[in-house]
């Protein structure tokens, strides 16, 4: 009997014990089944987030304005967070707001009207001053209208800076919610996205400003009437004959064969006329003779150093006797009509010749800065791509990493860029300086100390905005290379020169061999400096630090024009 019931408890250790097993199995399965669906959840949201980092980057690089840059972006954010709609509402430069630009699955009426009110006085006020950037179930806002009324709402301000360049909202399915890991890296594709919107402004504002450009210049035209005038003068004190002037071929094809007339032409054939002028553009002085279709007077156009710049012609059906003082017209009118032509074709070259300085510079820093980066961020995004579908997500992490490093080294470059770009500063030299001084030390966290030991001098327009792009590049010199904890920018006399100079404690260099990647900013400081008649110096030492010196004539700024 005590046998049997040994065995029955027996039976019933080990079932019991198969039964632990099958349980701690199946626990086992149930965390690694689990763990599987947590990374393969977390393998598709990086792979949304990736193909809306690609997809961005693609409306980056294709997108001609502002306009089709938002509405592509505004249409990944909401597909990324799985929203129900989307808006931006941009702001002006004195931080009014703009018509709204708005994405999701609504019908175009209820876009239209959505918009609307997104930029009505109600929604102005209340988002002025609200600090909570974001707005759930359950509370009073005026984003939330008609449709929008019961969902959650985000709000990211699109921002460089401290200057807002609108506000984006993203409306998500009552009970929704965004989770850190996800606002951080929408936050990171607005910043990519800030910077895109202001260039997309900024070229706009290039564009706007070559239309007035051409607007206000329109060279041959203006050189027209002004030739025109002086022939119509002159042929209303003769009181007869139709005038003509004709420019020889130049270089310039806006002023080359530029033909003026005055009277009437149609007497003569154009065959004929064709020749005449070609004959006349050889004229070496003033000639008169008699031809098939009446008489001709000629005048060359010549400068003072005797280069002609083309012809005047006069016609006559029957021959006029010319007083001496309606020769000295003809004449005078000649010389005038060369020298208009000439200051015109001088003022065009000069044009032409200071845009291919700043476009040379451009493409400089553009290749050696922006593109290189550029570069090795696809090289990273190719990369992020081969970890993702290997699910080596440490990599992926680092890739990453290096990936925002690389698009805020970028960005820093690209605000250099665009700060090269704006027109001679308005402030004194002083205000300039110190402003320079406090943003960097505000966008790096490097100490800058600035110290006046001369009292700062006026100088002209021209000398100064090359004296603060010197300070500029010699900023992003240190910045990017100096791995440096504090920066000093120190004004002063030597002599007969003012002395401004930027000194870093950081790792320094040795002048004989100066890294590839900074040659460049080097060389347009140097550039810099020689237009203005200033001696450019770089002092430095591994370990030493490094000071960029620029001394300045100090009468120098009264000799540019």
């Amino acid at each position: 009997m005590l046998t049997n019931a040994g065995n029955v408890l027996g039976w019933i250790v080990l079932w019991l014990a198969v039964l632990a097993g099958i349980g701690i199995l199946f626990w086992l399965f149930r965390r690694e089944h689990s763990r599987r669906v947590q990374f393969q959840t977390r393998i598709r949201q990086l792979e949304q987030q990736l193909n809306a980092v690609l997809e961005l980057n693609r409306a980056l690089a294709e997108s001609e304005d502002e306009k089709s840059l938002i509405e592509t972006a505004l249409a990944q954010i909401n597909r990324l967070v799985g929203g129900m709609g989307a808006s931006f509402v941009p702001f002006d430069a004195w931080g009014e707001p703009l018509p709204a630009f708005t994405a999701g699955d609504l019908p175009e009426p209820v876009l239209k009207g959505w918009a609307e009110h997104l930029v009505s006085e109600q929604v102005r006020g209340a988002c002025r001053t609200c600090e909570m950037l974001q707005s759930l179930s359950g509370k009073t806002c005026p984003l939330r209208w008609g449709p929008m009324g019961a969902m959650e709402i985000y709000c990211f301000p699109l921002a460089l800076g401290e200057r807002r360049l609108g506000m984006v909202n993203l409306y998500l399915p009552s009970g929704c919610s965004l989770d850190s890991a996800l606002h951080d890296f929408l936050q990171g594709i607005l910043n990519e996205l800030a910077l895109a919107v202001e260039t997309a402004r900024l070229h706009r504002q290039e564009v706007l400003t070559l239309r007035q450009i051409q607007a206000l210049r329109l060279p041959r035209r203006d050189l027209q009437s002004t030739l025109s005038a002086l022939l119509q003068r002159v042929r209303d004190h003769l009181g007869f004959g139709t005038l003509i002037i004709q420019v020889r071929p130049l270089q310039d094809e806006r002023l080359s064969g530029l033909r003026i007339v005055v009277g009437d032409v149609q007497a003569y054939p154009a065959g004929w006329l064709e020749i005449l002028l070609e004959q006349a553009l050889v004229c070496k002085e003033a000639r008169q003779r008699r031809e098939e279709y009446g008489w001709v007077r000629m005048y060359p156009l010549q400068l003072p150093d005797g280069l002609s710049m083309g012809c005047l012609v006069l016609l006559e059906p029957v021959m006029e006797d010319l007083l001496p003082a309606q020769q000295a017209l003809l004449q005078t009118a000649a010389a005038q009509a060369a020298l208009m032509i000439e200051n015109e074709r001088s003022l065009l070259a000069l044009e032409y010749t200071l845009i291919l300085q700043e476009r040379t510079r451009l493409a400089r820093e553009i290749h050696d800065g922006l593109a290189q980066t550029l570069a090795f961020l696809k090289m990273q995004v190719a990369q992020m791509q081969t970890a993702l579908q290997q699910g080596d997500l440490t990599r992926l992490a680092r890739l990453l990493s290096e990936n925002k490093q690389a698009l805020e080294e970028v960005y820093q470059e690209t605000r250099q860029t665009i700060d090269h770009l704006r027109t001679q500063p308005e402030e004194d030299l002083t205000v300039w300086l110190e402003g320079l001084a406090s943003s960097f030390q505000r966008h790096t966290g490097i100490p800058v100390e600035v110290r006046w030991l001369t009292q700062p001098p006026t100088l002209a327009p021209e000398v100064q905005v090359q004296m603060v792009r010197i300070l500029q590049e010699a900023l992003n010199n240190v910045r990017k290379h100096a791995h440096a904890s504090q920066v000093s920018i120190t004004l002063r006399e030597w002599g007969r020169d003012v002395v401004m100079e930027i000194h870093d404690n950081g790792r320094g260099f040795d002048p004989e061999d100066v890294p590839e990647v900074a040659q460049y900013g080097l060389r347009g400081m140097r550039e810099r400096a020689e237009m203005i008649g200033a001696e450019l110096q770089i002092i430095s030492a591994p370990h030493l630090g490094t000071t960029v010196r620029v001394a300045l004539p100090y009468r120098q700024e009264e000799n540019v024009e």
